[in-house]
C-alpha cells in the first residue's frame, strides 16, 4: 500500500496489511464515525429463490423441530427454545452496517474485507476446503447469475417464510451469513463490475451480516456428511464450534495478497479453527483461540463462584435483568459499594465474567453490532492518529450503560433474546462416541462405526480411571469428593472413589471451571496475556475486579516446561537458545479457566490455540479418531510434539507496505529521515509473533533502532547512501528490538499441560480409552 493511497484512506477505514511502522497491525481497520449505510429506499431489492423443494428434503424449521423433540423441551418452552435457536442461527444485531463499511473502505487494498463479493467468488464446492465454512443445506449452489450478476447461493424454494425476512434476511449459503436488502440500492445504478472494481463506487443489492453460527455450528460427529460441501442438517451441530474453519481467510475477504507480503503469512499460519477476537479491537497480541463448544451449560453454572464486580456493573446487570424480565437481583449478591456476581468463567483467560448474557452480547459487539460506538473504544483511528500518539495507543472502555440507553438499539434488542438463547444452549448435552455412525457410500459405511473404536476391557477402563482419578480429575470434573480430605493421600483415594463410581460421567461438565495461572499451565501464554479486559481498555466493563486483580507480589514470569514439567526459560528463536526472561507487568498473574473435556474424542487438535496434535480437515469418525489419538498421546507425551517447529513462521522473504510517508508526517523523531522502505524486508523464517506481538507505541523504538544501525554513528544526512550498505545491520538491530518490545515473547506454540507425562505406557493408552467414552 504505497503513500500515494494515504489521502484516499484518510478519514475512512485502512484495511488490512497496514503494517502501521513494524507494530503488525496488519489488519487494523478505521471507521468513520457516524457513518450510516443504511439510508433511504431507492428500489426494492428482488430475491429469487431456487429450485423448489424435493420430497423428503429436512429444511431448518423440520431440523428445529427435530432438535426440540430429541432434547425433550417442555411444550411451556418450546417457543423460547426455538427463537434462541433462530438467534444463533440468524441474528446479526444489526452488524450487516459494520461490513458494508468496511466493504467500502477495503475494496481498493490488498485485502478487501467484503462478505459479499467473497460470496460471489467462492463457489459452494469448494468453500469448505478454502473456508472452512458450513455449507446451508437449505441453499443450492447458483446455476446462472441473478437479476444482479451475482454467483450467490439461492435458497431453495420453500424453506424460509417470508415474513423472517425482515428480522433475519435471507440465507447466503453460507451457515451464519445473511443477506438483508440494502436501502440504498438503486437498480438504474447498478453494475457488478464497477461494484467488484471499487464498492464505494455504487451500493449492491444485498448488505452481508454475520451471526453467530458462522463460527460455532460444524459437522456432527455422530452423523458426518458424505460431502462436506453437500452437508444435510442432520449432518450438522450448532454449538460443537467450528474446528475447520479458516477465520482469517474469511474476514481478509477478497485476498490479493501474495507470499511476498509478511501480511500473507499472518493470515495463513492461523491454525484451523481458532479465532482471533481482538484482531480489530487490537491489543497488540495475536492470540487466535480455539471457537468456544458448548456443553451441559446448566451443570456449568452450578460451578459458578461469586466474583467482585463494581456498583456500574451491577447497575448494568439490573438493567439487563429487567429487559430479560427476571428478577434483577439474580446470582447478585454482596452490598450496593462492593457487588458481587456468581458466574462462570466463560472466554479462555475466564476473563468475560459478567453473566453469560453480558458475554454473549460482548460477541455480538466484536463482530460488529453497535460498531459506531465500538470503533470508539479501538486503539487506533486514522482520522485522530496524532490523538493515538499522544495517548499512547490506548484503548477506551465500550460503555455498556450507553448502549443500553436507547431502548431501540441493537444492543437492547438482542439483550431481550437472551433468554431464548440461554435456553438453546442448555439443550446440548455431548456426542457420545458409542453413537456414532458413519456415512454410507453406496449403501455401505466408508469405515467402522463408533462403538468399534472401543475397547472394553474392563481391567484396562478402570486402569484409565484411575489414571484419570490421579492426574486429571483435580480439574477436569464438576463432580468433586465431598467433604474433600485434607492429607493428599485421602484426596488421591477419595478422587478414586469418585471417579469409579458408574454415573461419573453422566450430567459432569468434565471441568471445575477454575482458572489456573500460566505459571502452572505453562502453555503459550499470547491469550492469557491479552489485554482487552484490563482496567481501561476496550472490554473493562465485561470483565470482573476478581479477574482484574489476579495479582502475584513476586511477579509472574513466563517460561517454557521441559517433557516432565520442570520450568525453563522462554526459547530464543533469534539464537536458538533458551534465554528469553521476561516478567508479566503490573505483578498481573495471567490464567487460563478449565476447558471441558465433553466429547474430546472429536475435537482434536488440542490445546487453547488448536496446536498440539495432527489437524487433517476430515470430519469423519475416522479422521476424528486420528486427531484424537495423535493429539492425546503428544499430550501425554511431551517428547513428541512438535516443540521449536510448531513456531509460526514466514516461509518467504516478505515486506510491509510502505508506511514511512504517513510515519514520518506523524511522528516527529523519524520525519527528517529519508529512508528507503524497499530494503526493509522480513527474512524468510521470522517467527510471525516477533512482528504481530509490537505494541504501537513502540514503533519508533524499533524503526530508531534500525536507523541507528545503518548510521553507525554517521550524520542522518548519510542514511540514503548507507541503507543499502548496511540494511543487514540494521535489520539484524530491528529484530533484538523486536523481540525486547515484545509484549509476549512465547513462541512456541504446542507447550504446556504435561500432566501425565509421567505414567506408564500402559496407563496413558489406558487413560485415552477412558476419554472415549467423553
Amino acid at each position: 500500500m504505497g503513500s500515494n493511497n494515504q489521502d484516499r484512506l484518510t478519514g475512512g477505514l485502512l484495511g488490512a496489511a497496514l503494517a502501521l511502522g513494524l507494530c503488525a497491525v496488519i489488519w487494523l481497520v478505521w471507521l468513520r464515525p457516524g457513518s450510516n449505510p443504511f439510508g433511504p429506499k431507492a428500489s426494492e431489492v428482488e430475491y429469487e429463490y431456487g429450485r423448489p423443494l424435493k420430497d423428503g428434503e429436512v429444511t431448518y424449521a423440520k431440523y428445529q423441530k427435530y432438535h426440540l423433540d430429541e432434547s425433550n423441551v417442555p411444550n411451556a418452552d418450546r417457543a423460547d427454545v426455538a427463537k434462541g435457536m433462530d438467534t444463533w442461527y440468524w441474528w446479526t444485531g444489526g452488524n450487516q452496517a459494520f461490513w458494508r463499511e468496511l466493504s467500502q473502505q477495503t475494496g481498493i487494498l490488498p485485502i478487501k474485507a467484503d462478505l459479499l463479493a467473497l460470496l460471489h467468488s467462492t463457489p459452494r464446492a469448494s468453500r469448505f476446503e478454502s473456508l472452512g465454512t458450513m455449507n446451508d443445506p437449505d441453499c443450492v449452489a447458483a446455476e446462472k447469475p441473478d437479476r444482479y450478476g451475482l454467483l450467490i447461493d439461492r435458497m431453495k424454494d420453500g424453506t424460509q417464510k417470508e415474513y423472517d425476512v425482515a428480522d433475519y434476511g435471507w440465507a447466503s449459503g453460507v451457515i451464519g451469513l445473511r443477506l438483508f436488502k440494502n436501502p440504498k440500492f438503486d437498480s438504474a445504478k447498478w453494475s457488478l463490475p464497477k461494484y467488484l472494481a471499487d464498492p464505494k463506487l455504487v451500493e449492491p443489492p444485498y448488505l452481508v451480516g454475520m451471526a453467530c453460527a458462522v463460527c460455532h455450528v460444524s459437522f456432527n460427529p455422530l452423523h458426518p456428511p458424505a460431502d462436506p460441501n453437500e452437508p444435510t442438517w442432520h449432518n450438522l451441530a450448532s454449538m460443537i464450534g467450528n474446528q475447520y474453519l479458516r477465520e482469517g481467510r474469511l474476514v481478509a475477504g477478497i485476498n490479493r495478497l501474495a507470499p511476498d507480503q509478511f501480511a500473507w503469512h499472518y493470515i495463513e499460519t492461523q491454525q484451523h479453527g481458532t479465532s482471533e477476537t481482538s484482531r480489530l479491537d487490537t491489543d497488540f497480541i495475536n492470540n487466535p483461540n480455539a471457537v468456544n463448544s458448548v456443553y451441559r451449560l446448566s451443570e456449568r453454572l452450578k460451578l459458578a463462584p461469586p466474583e467482585e464486580i463494581t456498583p456500574t456493573q451491577k447497575k448494568i446487570l439490573q438493567k439487563l435483568y429487567a429487559d430479560m424480565s427476571v428478577p434483577t437481583d439474580t446470582d447478585l449478591g454482596g452490598s450496593d459499594e462492593k457487588p458481587t456476581l456468581k458466574v462462570p468463567h466463560i472466554l479462555k483467560d475466564g476473563s468475560d465474567s459478567m453473566s453469560v448474557p453480558v458475554a454473549s452480547l460482548r460477541v455480538w459487539v466484536n463482530i460488529g453490532s453497535m460498531h459506531e460506538q465500538w470503533m470508539k473504544s479501538w486503539a487506533i483511528s486514522l482520522n485522530h492518529l496524532k490523538d493515538n500518539i499522544r495517548d499512547g495507543f490506548k484503548q477506551k472502555p465500550f460503555e455498556i450503560l450507553e448502549a443500553q440507553k436507547d431502548p431501540d438499539s441493537w444492543w437492547n434488542k438482542t439483550e431481550k433474546r437472551m433468554p431464548g438463547l440461554e435456553k438453546f444452549a442448555k439443550t446440548f448435552d455431548g456426542y457420545p462416541l458409542e453413537q456414532a455412525t458413519e456415512t454410507e457410500i453406496d449403501g455401505k459405511p466408508r469405515g467402522k462405526s463408533g462403538k468399534e473404536y472401543l475397547d472394553n476391557d474392563t481391567d484396562k477402563l478402570r486402569k484409565g480411571k484411575l489414571a484419570f482419578a490421579h492426574k486429571c480429575a483435580r480439574c477436569h470434573s464438576s463432580k468433586m469428593p465431598e467433604p474433600m480430605p485434607q492429607d493428599p493421600k485421602d484426596q488421591e483415594k477419595a478422587w478414586e472413589a469418585v471417579v469409579l463410581k458408574d454415573d461419573f460421567l453422566k450430567g459432569n461438565y468434565l471441568s471445575d471451571d477454575k482458572r489456573y495461572p500460566i505459571s502452572e499451565l505453562h502453555t503459550n501464554a499470547a491469550r492469557a496475556m491479552g489485554t482487552n479486559p484490563m482496567r481501561g481498555n476496550i472490554w473493562d466493563n465485561f470483565s470482573s475486579e476478581t479477574y482484574k486483580n489476579q495479582k502475584d507480589a513476586n511477579g509472574v514470569q513466563l517460561q517454557d516446561s521441559d517433557d516432565k514439567g520442570k520450568p525453563i526459560d522462554l526459547y530464543n528463536p533469534l539464537t536458538g537458545k533458551r534465554d528469553i526472561k521476561y516478567t508479566v507487568p503490573n505483578k498481573f498473574a495471567p490464567s487460563y479457566r478449565t476447558p471441558t473435556l465433553v466429547s474430546v474424542w472429536a475435537t482434536g487438535p488440542y490445546l487453547h490455540n488448536n496446536s498440539l496434535g495432527l489437524y487433517n480437515g476430515d470430519p469423519s469418525i475416522a479422521g476424528r479418531m486420528a486427531a484424537f489419538e495423535d493429539g492425546m498421546r503428544k499430550l501425554l507425551s511431551p517428547e513428541l510434539r512438535l516443540k521449536e517447529r510448531s513456531i509460526k513462521l514466514t516461509t518467504e522473504d516478505s515486506h510491509l507496505p510502505d508506511f514511512f510517508d504517513l510515519i514520518r508526517r506523524e511522528i516527529p523523531e523519524l520525519a527528517a529521515f529519508d529512508l528507503q522502505p524497499k530494503l526493509l524486508i522480513i527474512p524468510k523464517g521470522t517467527p510471525i509473533n516477533l512482528v504481530m506481538n509490537l505494541h504501537a507505541r513502540d514503533v519508533k523504538e524499533v524503526v530508531k533502532a534500525y536507523i541507528v544501525a545503518v548510521l553507525q554513528g554517521r550524520p542522518k544526512i548519510d542514511l540514503p547512501l548507507l541503507q543499502g550498505r548496511n540494511h543487514e545491520l540494521g535489520l539484524e538491530a530491528m529484530a533484538r528490538k523486536l523481540l525486547e518490545l515484545n509484549q509476549c515473547p512465547d513462541f512456541i506454540e504446542d507447550k504446556g499441560h504435561t500432566y501425565g507425562s509421567d505414567l506408564s505406557p500402559d496407563d496413558k493408552e489406558a487413560l485415552i480409552e477412558f476419554l472415549k467414552r467423553f
